[in-house]
């Protein structure tokens, strides 16, 4: 991950901790027995290898570096400010009268409904 540090090593088929030749993209980058990228970024990607003298050379790796996650900003518990939006108030308007009007209607049929057989 980006900003992580990376620690690189190089071993022999038997334990040893001689220290070898790091290549990144085939540029020399340093000789230790273990070398560390400090804060990657997708600058540090690209293939490296190692060669330890006397036991040969490694097969190159690609190291790639992804990207941090966004934070996700605190939530609040208030609620959402009001629209300011003209087209949005008519919306809202629109849509709260297409909830209410059947409602409003159907209860409007079932009072005369019940007057009616009332009566009658």
């Amino acid at each position: 991950m980006e900003g992580d540090d990376v620690t690189l090593s190089c071993q022999t088929k038997t334990p040893s901790n001689l220290p070898a030749a790091f290549i990144k993209d085939g540029v020399f980058i340093g000789s230790e027995p273990k070398i560390t990228l400090h804060h990657v970024t997708s600058s540090d990607e690209g293939f490296y290898k190692c060669n330890i003298s006397g036991h040969g050379e490694s097969p190159s790796s690609w190291i790639s570096v992804s990207g941090r996650p966004p934070v996700a900003p605190p939530t609040s518990s208030k609620a959402p400010p009001p629209a300011s939006n003209p087209l949005q108030v008519v919306f809202t308007v629109m849509r709260r009268l297409l909830v209410f009007c059947p409602y409003l209607i159907s209860t409007l049929l079932f009072v005369s409904l019940c007057q009616h057989r009332s009566q009658g």
